[in-house]
């Protein structure tokens, strides 16, 4: 397991060789600070290594060099409604559910009652259908009953 204070003070005192690269397991930059070494180029980026490793948080660098995955506590959400309260202590007129439609809305909508359909249409409806089961789209149960419906509906 590295350690976060030597692969700064290899970054610091040997860097311009990239001894610490080689420290954290970055064998190809290590390799090319010492190809560079002849340079000030990797003594210069040593000095920076030393800053971003001096400054780094704990959990980044062993989140980085050491393969730690530290993780944020769990976060626990309740899916269930709310539970709701006795009966008539609601603040709605006469104990009425908040979710409830009043009368002077009038009835709900009902269903659109389609046009018969003519005997061409039913018969592409029909091998709609039969392609969706064969594709396996539909069971055959399905397809069964979506056929009973088209049936019923002529």
């Amino acid at each position: 397991m590295k350690d976060k204070s030597t692969a700064a003070i290899l970054a610091l005192f040997m860097g311009w060789l990239g001894i610490h690269k080689f420290y954290l397991g970055r064998i190809g930059a290590g390799v090319a600070y010492l190809v560079f070494s002849l340079t000030f180029i990797p003594a210069v980026l040593g000095l920076i290594d030393f800053i971003v490793l001096a400054l780094m948080e704990p959990e980044e660098f062993d989140r980085r060099y050491n393969g730690r995955q530290t993780l944020p506590a769990p976060v626990v959400v309740n899916m269930l409604p709310p539970p709701y309260p006795p009966p008539g202590a609601y603040p709605y007129p006469h104990g009425m559910h908040p979710h409830a439609v009043p009368a002077a809305w009038g009835p709900p909508p009902q269903p659109v009652a389609h046009p018969p359909r003519s005997a061409d249409e039913l018969a592409r409806e029909l091998e709609k259908l039969n392609e969706l089961r064969i594709a396996g789209l539909l069971t055959d149960e399905e397809f069964a009953a979506q056929k009973a419906r088209l049936l019923a509906a002529m």
